[in-house]
């Protein structure tokens, strides 16, 4: 049993966490379990209470991180604060300073800015704990209904997920206790805490549904808080295996390559295949709005002798043979020298050769003609073709030069006077070659 099958708070006590919740937690991570703390009253119980329930043995394992964005007159003061708070509990205090790169949205750029903080601060199978509590929750779902989200969106906050690619661990132990919960907890340890001026600024939504929507709302619907956090839990879990059946027939309908065989999507509905196009990409960890999915779809049962490419901000979605393919953003070929007995690492493959130091990797040539087995010849734009070669390896193929003549392209061809020579070509997985 893992942490996440167990429910961190005790039944008992709103703010008691359970024994085996925690043993969980700390046995789990490899390194260092965090805990976010800004200073505000919310981090500052979780720590309190964290730290007031662990053994000596786990404390030893206990690091807060603490995020400076420097936009309040106060955050050097707040630092401050967050050190003597951490030393007078015995906990080190490492403080990550951030510089936000504002667009639409200040909040959304903090937000991902603390996030990358605490990437950058984890090691390898580090936990983090987020004190966000069912308050937190109630103003997401709001938030994100008022925006207009899908369905998966009403999940609001998950108490857990994966954070980078370090195998570290993001959890939210508070999730299902009230503000009132938290604040009372406070006063009755007697704890200080920090007042962020810019919580009260109504010109940003969530303080506005947190000042003047919610508390109306409670008036009327006193189990509020309760009724939309129990809510989102189930629409969590019903999505969650939503995602397991998708990803299921997914399996089937995707080559060894992870490539999407269209076929499977040609005599499906447009909302559909729209259906299936979401899932293929959150199973690759790529999230699209509604809009790019539909201007996927268009683009990808289009004619099929068209190459279409759609791109977004980490990768490209391409067509090979009708299946469709998530591709990493495309790279400049590296060309260069190869020295006798040494690999040359470039972003898509490496290479490397014996037999003489005088080769060369050059640009894929054009209109070059290439010498087969039963020594005719092949324009090498056709033998591309016969060879099934993806379009988005054409230009990164190892092209083989001695002088001027082509001697090798990777394994695949070879020049008829040069069998002699070793070559060796490693293709690197995160650029797909089906064929």
């Amino acid at each position: 049993m893992t942490h996440s099958t167990l429910k961190p708070l005790s039944s008992l006590s709103p703010l008691r966490f359970n024994e085996a919740w925690i043993n969980a937690v700390f046995s789990s991570a490899k390194g260092t379990v965090w805990v976010g703390f800004s200073g505000g009253v919310d981090s500052h119980v979780l720590l309190h209470a964290l730290v007031s329930q662990v053994s000596s043995e786990q404390k030893q394992k206990m690091a807060a991180i603490h995020v400076h964005h420097g936009l309040s007159v106060n955050a050097d003061d707040w630092l401050k604060h967050c050190e003597l708070i951490c030393e007078g509990l015995g906990v080190p205090c490492v403080t990550e300073r951030v510089q936000l790169e504002v667009q639409a949205s200040l909040e959304d750029s903090a937000r991902k800015a603390r996030y990358q903080a605490f990437q950058t601060v984890m090691g390898e199978q580090d936990i983090i704990l987020l004190a966000h509590h069912a308050g937190d929750q109630v103003e997401t779902v709001l938030f994100r209904l008022l925006r207009g989200t899908g369905g998966k969106g009403l999940a609001g906050i998950p108490p857990e997920r994966g954070l980078g690619k370090e195998k570290s661990r993001l959890i939210r132990p508070f999730l299902t206790a009230s503000k009132k919960h938290v604040e009372d907890y406070a006063q009755q340890h007697g704890l200080v805490w920090i007042h962020d001026e810019s919580n009260i600024d109504e010109r940003f939504t969530r303080n506005f549904l947190r000042q003047s929507v919610v508390p109306i709302l409670q008036e009327r619907f006193s189990n509020l808080e309760q009724s939309i956090t129990s809510c989102a839990q189930r629409i969590a879990m019903d999505y969650a295996m939503l995602d397991q059946f998708a990803q299921q027939q997914l399996a089937v309908w995707c080559n060894e390559f992870g490539g999407l065989n269209l076929s499977y999507l040609s005599k499906k509905t447009t909302d559909e295949r729209l259906f299936w196009w979401r899932y293929f990409l959150l199973g690759h960890a790529v999230s699209l709005t509604q809009s790019q999915l539909e201007s996927v779809d268009m683009m990808f049962f289009s004619a099929e002798d068209k190459q279409p490419e759609f791109t977004f901000l980490h990768g490209r979605i391409m067509r090979h043979q009708n299946a469709v393919y998530l591709l990493p953003i495309d790279e400049e070929v590296k060309l260069a020298r190869l020295v006798s007995d040494e690999i040359l690492i470039r972003p898509f493959d490496c290479i490397g050769i014996s037999g003489g130091d005088d080769f060369v990797l050059k640009a894929r040539p054009l209109g070059e003609s290439l010498i087969m087995p039963n020594g005719k010849t092949r324009k090498i734009k056709k033998w591309l073709n016969d060879q099934g070669i993806p379009s988005w390896w054409r230009d990164h193929l190892p092209y083989l030069y001695q002088g001027d003549i082509l001697v090798a392209i990777g394994d695949l061809w070879r020049h008829p006077h040069y069998l002699d020579i070793h070559i060796k070509w490693e293709i690197r997985k995160k650029l797909p070659f089906p064929k």
